[in-house]
């Protein structure tokens, strides 16, 4: 399957052109998320930005995320697509739970490596969203991932955050779901 020059293997390559409901990324997410908030310590460190209707991010797997000798182990792969492509429902102003994840190792991903992985929206179907994305490395495309999102209403979070104990509360002080989707 093709989009334009680039062909993909496990993609369609569809790219719905939809504006963004947000204009950043920082933020929009909890502070102990373990891909992406800026407090998990042992996390992934992903820091997602927008580049057009795009969502990217770029990443260099730390040690601890070492799998077969020199690569990254696929876990951690899957985890750093997981979190990117869940951007993209949040980009449309839609916070969204997994519902499937597919991800395809085309190549290893190289530790002690930059690597760059991007997203996008591929279709919309009601409350569904599939997203599509790659990581890229040195002009090769590594993994190929997609994903479908469902979308989930502002409450549905703040009821989950209501049944939290108040120790819990207090550790995501910063965290209250109005503030991270429009």
């Amino acid at each position: 399957m093709s989009s334009g020059d680039v062909t993909y293997r496990f993609l369609s390559g569809e790219h719905i052109d939809i504006v963004p409901a947000v204009t950043t990324l920082e933020g929009m997410h909890t502070p102990y998320c373990w891909g992406c908030g800026p407090q998990a310590e042992q996390g992934l460190g992903l820091q997602p930005y927008i580049e057009g209707t795009r969502v990217v991010a770029d990443l260099e797997f730390a040690p601890r995320f070492q799998g077969g000798p020199g690569t990254v182990h696929g876990g951690a792969i899957t985890a750093f697509m997981d979190d990117l492509l869940g951007y993209i429902p949040v980009l449309y102003g839609s916070p969204g739970v997994t519902a499937r994840l597919d991800t395809n190792f085309l190549a290893p991903v190289p530790m002690a490596a930059t690597v760059r992985g991007v997203a996008w929206m591929s279709r919309v179907e009601g409350r569904k969203m599939w997203a599509e994305g790659t990581i890229e490395y040195d002009g090769r495309i590594l993994v190929e991932a997609s994903a479908l999102f469902l979308a989930i209403d502002v409450e549905h979070y703040q009821k989950v955050f209501d049944g939290f104990t108040d120790a819990h509360k207090e550790r995501l002080a910063t965290y209250r779901s109005g503030d991270y989707y429009p």
